[in-house]
């Protein structure tokens, strides 16, 4: 039962047959429509983003989740008897056109759509463990139609199946369920059978039905594994062996080292042929070891290449199916009856037949069948990719094929034909969004190896309009997440609360909105002096449009799981992955789709996690600097408190850097803010420790302590978005600046371990004791010196006073200060060798000169330009969100725990935003004049065209110039042919 204005679901079991227990409760947060299953799978149709999903209501988890077209009005639902094809009707109210789309509930995909001007009035999948069909029927006029599902194409009457009622006056409504009509007449309630027993024959010749049947994959498997298990073949072929089926006459020519199968249509001349004998093969009458024709008038030949299913099309007899597992060339295939026996093993029979071995036709691309010379493998793998059936049906095995034989070319045919199914009439459908799925649902793989793949993917659905219509009035920010996503859940005490508390609201709002009216109609003057300048002060809105982020299953988790798996170790999914990437990572964020896909995160969930992190670091963070700063004037309970706290909540840090460390232990080492994370952890910890134990405070451990403590919390910023750009430079600039710091680094040591053999004393001194030396590197004799002047101004020699040395006066003696000495000259400061006399000293001299140009002048000023180029060049905004993107996959891996992560409101397959128009028109327009910095320009749809209302775009300079060679050539033609 659904209790609509709360949007509650109540789940009932029954203990007899007269009572009804309420088992449980479930909030349904929000649906336009709703259906129930026989098998009690929920349905809800979401129009906010024109989604339906399928949940069982058990487990609390998605079955399917289906995506339609945004022009049209949902009518109704239709799922198959064992629920794994899911038929939708809708409607377009402005061109009164009716579209069926056929989904698999198993992958989401759309398998087939039809539009047609008929009405529809009803629609039902039958006989689906016979020859499955979709009967469609116009009750006014009569119309009963069948359709095979997977096509959807050249229906065919069948009022032939209602000859034995359609004289009854039949009362709505009635149902057809389980290949049966119920119906009422005079109160009765009548059964009658609408499949036949024998349903292919009654298709073929009592409604001449000649579309495919997709027969049950059980039934076909069992006929082929029945023949491979039988003792002996022991075949007789010849010129006259025939195999009938219920429309076809299948036959197999034996002559001239060639084998012909030909295909005849019954009681018509008409016939086609095709030599499947491979070249590499000459002994053409042991090719064929069996062959039988099956119920849907397929014919299936075990050949000694492999176990073969052909199909006949009106461009001639194709290959329907190819299965051998030995994965290399045919040619050193040894036929072996055992080798096939295993063929089904692991091929779990469902609605369709098992995948081909698309990996043993891959490696026999190039083999030659019959005198034709023809490539039936390469034929039936680009037919694969060309036709919707396969492409629907086996994509997602072909991908995984093609990625584990690493053949770019194959993959781009593949991407781009799912590609090209999802963009018709130069628009995207979003029907057909969930193809991309066999894309992005490999997305690791891909990105890895074949980025320009994904980077030209990305180009393509980069804008993507679900509906021309613009909202003029909209009061969102710019690219906030559009539409409603929700996530079903047990009803809880606080569900009920809440309930019970909007419906309060509800009301009050209602009864103010009445008064409020009453009071402006009896005060006219009020309202023209007060409430109507209000109202238009705070009537501001923003043109919007919607656009679509079309990647299917991008941000979603896997729905099974072991909890303590996945919270030790978490699954990643494509967008933690491309994290990964700096190439994909960098290209995927030039787009809106990016930015929007990141602020939807971070507004659904990322923010609320982040600042609690950030606040028990803050608590952290406190604690410590307080003990440190105030330790004296704190009492000692206080002090031990504060350090007590500091240790468990670094330990409570650490813990979280381990689970980071195990998810990824070589990103973690390689990532040099990692370290100072855990300086920033592990260094409180032990200063507290110590403090604890010593009861004093170690003051170099603290002060290290409270430095990076204090940095650490400063980088929580790098996530927020006023100052993130700020961060994204810093940190791009310096990794860019990283390896020249090295190479000056390393010019500094030179310079550094020069002057030290240069200017070190000859022995070893003490600052404390002067040492009487000739050295001139002695402190002691560097050290400024005060003579006695007597009345008559003589400067007495024979006297001094001299002013102690410092570790400053030879900062040469040791290699670690003659380093800082360096340095301190790299900023032009010379005191580090002004207690020398240069005019003295030729090498000291040289080499101060050596070291001002080369380092001072040439190398620190082509250092800050190198840094004014590298903040120009860093693209501020793609890193900043980069940044962003960081921190929410580490929210996500480590702070999420598993069941979070299923949620469908914050992972859903696909997301929608909110673009203002102004800013969408103006990016597009920087694109349209060739300011896009990305791999590829984006495509750019008639419908975006449309809604931004954009001038034609001018040719660019390449087109013209090829243009007008091509007149040239055109004109030389001319003039040739005079």
């Amino acid at each position: 039962m659904v209790n609509t204005k709360y949007y509650r679901a109540y789940v009932f079991s029954s203990k007899d047959n007269n009572t009804l227990d309420c088992k449980s409760m479930i909030e349904l947060k929000y649906f336009k429509k709703i259906y129930i299953t026989p098998k009690g799978k929920l349905i809800l149709f979401n129009d906010t983003i024109y989604e339906i999903m399928m949940w069982d209501i058990e487990k609390l988890s998605v079955e399917t989740r289906i995506l339609i077209d945004w022009n049209c009005t949902l009518e109704s639902v239709e799922t198959s008897d064992d629920e794994k094809l899911f038929v939708v009707c809708t409607k377009n109210e402005e061109t009164m056109e009716t579209s069926l789309y056929v989904f698999s509930t198993e992958t989401g995909i759309n398998l087939a759509s039809m539009h047609t001007k008929l009405v529809i009035d009803r629609f039902h999948l039958i006989a689906s463990q016979k020859g499955e069909r979709l009967l469609f029927i116009n009750i006014s006029k009569k119309r009963y139609s069948l359709l095979d599902p997977y096509y959807l194409k050249n229906p065919i009457g069948a009022s032939k199946l209602f000859e034995n009622i359609k004289d009854k006056q039949i009362q709505e409504p009635y149902i057809i369920k389980s290949d049966k009509l119920f119906y009422t007449i005079d109160g009765k309630v009548l059964i009658e059978k609408l499949v036949d027993n024998d349903w292919v024959d009654c298709l073929r010749k009592k409604l001449k039905d000649t579309n495919s049947i997709t027969a049950p994959s059980e039934m076909t498997i069992d006929i082929i594994t029945k023949i491979i298990n039988e003792k002996s073949y022991n075949p007789s072929y010849n010129n006259n062996n025939e195999h009938e089926g219920k429309f076809l006459k299948w036959s197999l020519e034996l002559k001239d080292g060639s084998v012909k199968l030909i295909a005849n249509k019954l009681k018509t001349s008409i016939k086609k042929e095709l030599d499947i004998l491979p070249s590499f093969y000459p002994d053409a009458n042991n090719f064929i070891v069996h062959c039988e024709v099956l119920e849907n008038d397929d014919f299936v030949t075990i050949t000694r290449i492999g176990v073969i299913i052909w199909t006949s099309k009106l461009s001639g007899i194709k290959m329907h199916y190819y299965w051998n597992d030995c994965n290399y060339r045919l040619e050193d295939f040894i036929f072996e009856k055992t080798a096939f026996r295993n063929l089904f093993k692991d091929r779990k029979p469902g609605r369709i037949l098992p995948a081909s071995s698309y990996e043993t036709i891959y490696r026999n691309l190039d083999v030659e069948f019959g005198k034709e010379k023809t490539h039936l493998f390469k034929d039936f793998l680009k037919v694969n990719f060309a036709e919707e059936f396969y492409l629907t049906c086996y994509g997602k095995d072909i991908m995984e094929t093609l990625i584990k034989l690493k053949d770019d070319k194959w993959i781009r045919s593949l991407g781009h034909s799912c590609i090209d199914n999802c963009i018709q009439n130069n628009n995207h459908l979003m029907s057909k969004i969930s193809l991309l799925s066999i894309i992005f649902e490999n997305f690791k793989k891909l990105s890895e190896e074949h980025p320009a793949f994904i980077a030209s993917t990305l180009s393509k659905i980069g804008f993507v309009v679900p509906f021309t219509n613009v909202n003029p009035k909209s009061t969102s920010s710019h690219l906030s997440s559009y539409g409603k996503y929700c996530h079903l859940s047990k009803t809880s005490y606080l569900d009920i609360l809440t309930s019970i508390l909007w419906d309060c609201w509800i009301r009050f709002q209602k009864n103010f909105e009445i008064r409020f009216q009453t009071f402006q109609n009896n005060h006219p003057d009020l309202r023209e002096l007060f409430v109507k300048p209000v109202i238009d002060f705070y009537d501001v809105g923003h043109s919007t449009t919607i656009l679509a982020i079309p990647l299917p299953n991008f941000v979603s988790y896997p729905k099974h799981y072991k909890f303590w798996n996945e919270l030790l170790l978490p699954s990643a999914n494509p967008f933690t992955h491309s994290n990964r990437l700096e190439v994909i990572n960098e290209e995927f964020y030039r787009y809106l789709n990016g930015e929007a896909l990141l602020k939807f995160k971070w507004n659904t969930y990322g923010r609320n996690y982040y600042f609690a992190v950030w606040a028990i670091y803050t608590v952290f963070l406190f604690c410590f600097i307080i003990a440190a700063t105030c330790y004296e004037s704190i009492s000692q309970t206080s002090l031990f408190i504060l350090l007590n706290m500091s240790v468990v909540l670094g330990i409570w840090h650490l813990l979280l850097e381990l689970r980071q460390f195990i998810f990824s232990p070589l990103t973690y080492v390689y990532s040099l803010w990692n370290y100072f994370d855990l300086g920033a952890y592990i260094l409180p910890i032990i200063t507290s420790i110590i403090w604890l134990q010593n009861n004093f405070m170690p003051k170099e451990l603290a002060t290290f302590s409270t430095l990076f403590l204090e940095i650490k919390f400063l980088l929580y910023f790098r996530a927020i978005e006023f100052s993130g750009d700020f961060f994204s430079m810093i940190l791009g600039v310096a990794k860019r600046g990283f390896s020249f710091l090295l190479i000056l680094g390393f010019i500094v040591v030179a310079f550094a371990h020069s002057l030290h053999l240069l200017l070190r004393p000859a022995t070893n001194v003490s600052l404390d004791y002067p040492s009487y030396s000739n050295d001139p590197n002695d402190p002691w004799n560097l050290a400024t010196k005060y003579n006695a002047i007597d009345p008559n101004g003589t400067i007495e020699d024979n006297s001094s006073l001299i002013e102690p040395p410092t570790a400053t006066t030879n900062m040469f003696m040791l290699m670690g200060s003659a380093i800082a000495a360096v340095y301190i000259m790299l900023t032009g400061n010379t005191d580090p060798i002004s207690y020398w006399d240069l005019d003295n000293n030729l090498t000291l001299l040289i080499l101060a000169l050596v070291f001002s140009f080369v380092a001072s002048t040439y190398l620190m000023n082509l250092f800050i330009g190198l840094l004014t180029n590298a903040i120009t060049e860093t693209k501020t905004r793609e890193a900043s969100l980069i940044l962003r993107a960081e921190v929410l996959e580490e929210i996500e891996l480590l702070y999420l725990l598993p069941y979070q992560r299923k949620k469908e409101n914050w992972f859903p397959f696909v997301v929608f935003y909110e673009c203002h128009t102004v800013k969408l028109r103006e990016h597009v327009m920087d694109i349209q004049k060739d300011k896009w910095a990305g791999y590829k320009k984006p495509f750019i749809s008639k419908a975006l065209n449309e809604v931004l209302l954009l001038p034609d775009e001018q040719p660019s300079l390449k087109k013209l110039e090829d243009d007008l060679k091509e007149l040239k050539e055109s004109i030389k033609h001319m003039k040739r042919n005079k």
